[in-house]
């Protein structure tokens, strides 16, 4: 391409990754009035109780859970949400 010069003169090159990322970013801000958490790298042997309890380590009651699964074959992502009734649950957690 016109303008390209070999070998590049900058060391660091940002983005233009295979996922299209940009490098490292910083965490966003918490949304106000937060009640969900996502939660990863999870056994595949967790179920709802078992994160239940989790939670009930730190006084945050768990309302609801919700797990993600491959759209093709139905396994287990590893990954899911959690909903709390507040947010001082959700905080906790």
């Amino acid at each position: 391409r016109p303008g390209d010069v070999w070998p590049p003169v900058k060391k660091v090159v940002s983005g233009g990754g295979q996922a299209g990322g940009s490098g490292v970013k910083a965490m966003s801000e918490k949304p106000e009035n937060c009640i969900k958490l996502f939660i990863g790298n999870l056994s595949y042997d967790i179920d709802d109780d078992g994160i239940t309890k989790f939670f009930a380590n730190v006084d945050a009651e768990v309302k609801a859970v919700r797990w993600l699964h491959h759209k093709d074959s139905g396994d287990f992502k590893g990954v899911g949400y959690v909903e709390f009734w507040n947010t001082d649950a959700c905080e906790k957690g």
